[in-house]
């Protein structure tokens, strides 16, 4: 037979679409029931936002593959890693382990054996990682709370969309939140109490197995940056509904039921930014998580405490926060260029710690 009159043998899957099995019956799995379970699994593994990067990885590898006649399911190690050394002249680091996931993942689903850590793969991923450590990664620009009220004041809370956007910076500074994670709250996940708001965190990026987490964020003296009279203005438009607690605003100021995406927060920050005439390339979704940990740093507190509200696990990844406000701390230039001037030496006059002959 043929490999044109070769029957196609095809999966359905919610995540990856159809995928094509091979045609050699061995590197097929024999048993479908197994195969579906598997298929669920690895679906539920992952996050929303992380399933999505899958998608366009494995949509990105199904168009490579077409282009150079590969067949995408066939296990082949060396063909992903010339996939991944493309994909190196033009996406970041990050980027590419991101669609070696997702190839990883639609193997799996398929029930098929891909090898990642085969000498190709393994050699352009260390020679990438060598490559870019040498040209330092931009980061965002930290939303410090020393700017924090500026940001707050572009907002006019008398609006809905005021209101629900001041709330979104305050509970997403104060709680050092990822984007994914702010859009995620639910109405339910927020408490008043004498002490400010508490916020539980059912799941998060370090924490896919949901086993939770609950954030505490202080009240503030000042109105204007009060955590709680920003959450409880929202809600008087928003109602006490369940649901999601960041919605979208139709023209016209009528609140929905609809969560918002991810990119939001983003565009939030970045049109106050605009508004306050600085540049808005400098600021991203993720300004508020390391405006919190860098003014927690500002004001003294320890490497433990901010890890603490930003639930880093590594201490390393917690530093980079952080970096800019260390640097000032007991640095030995502020006794010279702060300290008080010596006194003028008069006209013709030698300096006393100069050594006479």
């Amino acid at each position: 037979m043929s490999a044109e009159s070769a029957p196609r043998h095809l999966i359905p899957t919610d995540l990856f679409g159809t995928l094509e099995l091979p045609a050699d019956p061995l590197a097929r799995p024999p048993d479908a029931l197994v195969l579906a379970r598997v298929r669920a699994l690895v679906s539920g593994a992952a996050a929303p936002a992380t399933l999505r990067a899958w998608r366009t990885g494995w949509a990105q590898w199904c168009a490579y593959c077409a282009r150079h006649g590969y067949a995408p399911l066939a296990g082949r190690p060396e063909r992903v890693s010339f996939f991944l050394a493309d994909l190196s002249r033009t996406k970041r680091l990050a980027t590419v382990r991101s669609r070696l996931a997702a190839i990883v993942a639609a193997h799996r689903v398929a029930g098929i054996e891909l090898d990642t850590r085969h000498r190709l793969i393994i050699a352009v991923l260390r020679g990438f990682r060598r490559e870019q450590s040498a040209t330092p990664t931009r980061q965002a620009m930290p939303l410090l709370f020393e700017v924090l009220p500026r940001f707050l004041a572009a907002f006019d809370n008398r609006t809905a969309a005021g209101a629900r956007d001041k709330a979104l910076l305050l509970i997403g500074f104060g709680a050092a939140l990822r984007r994914s994670e702010l859009v995620a709250l639910d109405i339910a996940d927020i408490e008043v109490v004498a002490q400010g708001l508490v916020v539980t965190l059912r799941r998060s990026k370090t924490d896919q197995g949901g086993h939770g987490a609950l954030l505490a964020i202080h009240r503030a003296s000042t109105p204007e940056l009060c955590p709680v009279r920003a959450f409880e203005t929202w809600c008087a438009f928003r109602g006490d509904t369940a649901g999601p607690l960041f919605t979208r605003i139709r023209k016209g100021g009528q609140v929905t039921a609809v969560r918002l995406s991810d990119q939001t927060v983003a565009r939030t920050i970045k049109h106050a930014a605009t508004l306050l005439g600085l540049s808005s390339k400098d600021f991203s979704g993720h300004s508020l998580r390391a405006g919190l940990a860098t003014s927690a740093a500002l004001a003294g507190a320890d490497l433990a405490a901010i890890m603490e509200q930003t639930r880093h696990r590594s201490a390393d990844v917690a530093r980079r926060y952080i970096r800019n406000a260390e640097i000032w701390r007991n640095n030995v230039t502020e006794r010279l260029f702060r300290a008080d001037p010596a006194p003028a030496q008069q006209p013709g006059s030698e300096p006393d710690d100069i050594a006479r002959p």
